[in-house]
């Protein structure tokens, strides 16, 4: 095995101690401790690839990220299957989710990377998206939208979580609809 695949399989291990430690405790509750027994792996390979447990989540997080990048350059994006695209995406993972959902540590998540998730967007070319020099206003709204967004899951993902994806994108995709029919009016 690759020396790189020996690391990624050790973080690995970490984030997934971390899932299973998080169903029956609280985050801050976790001990390092803890995290090397259920991991496998010694405290010494946990310092040197994680400073906190926080950031398992964001290493994790901008796994996650990569991938679903990955996943909108595999095809060509419409308008309306946005958001029917990314829920799908992170249905694999809405236990996840909801388990971050439920600690609180979900937003916090999504706060500190805010930034990367938008230039990551930005990066994706859209035909909607006019070709502009200064992608500065493009940024904002991306900006605006991931924090709504940001709240609708977290909301989502507390509460009693629908059992198919389907039944969030066209909650979300009526919701979006609503919104856009009341701004044409005015």
């Amino acid at each position: 095995m690759t020396r790189n695949k020996i690391i990624e399989q050790s973080k690995s291990a970490f984030a997934e101690g971390l899932f299973c430690l998080l169903k029956n405790e609280d985050f801050e509750n976790i001990t390092i401790k803890q995290l090397t027994l259920e991991s496998g792996y010694s405290r010494r390979t946990y310092y040197r690839y994680f400073g906190s447990k926080t950031a398992i989540l964001d290493e994790m997080f901008l796994k996650y990220l990569h991938s679903y990048r990955e996943c909108l350059l595999s095809t060509p994006i419409r308008p309306e299957d946005i958001s029917k695209r990314f829920i799908n995406f992170l249905w694999p993972y809405h236990q996840r989710v909801a388990l971050l959902a439920q600690q609180n540590l979900l937003i916090p998540l999504l706060t500190r990377h805010i930034s990367t998730i938008a230039n990551t967007l930005l990066d994706i070319k859209v035909p909607w998206r006019q070709k502009k020099s200064d992608n500065r206003q493009y940024y904002y709204v991306i900006i605006y939208s991931i924090g709504g967004f940001c709240v609708l899951l977290d909301t989502i993902f507390k509460d009693d979580l629908p059992e198919k994806p389907q039944q969030i994108s066209e909650a979300l995709n009526s919701a979006l609809a609503e919104i856009a029919l009341q701004v044409n009016k005015q």
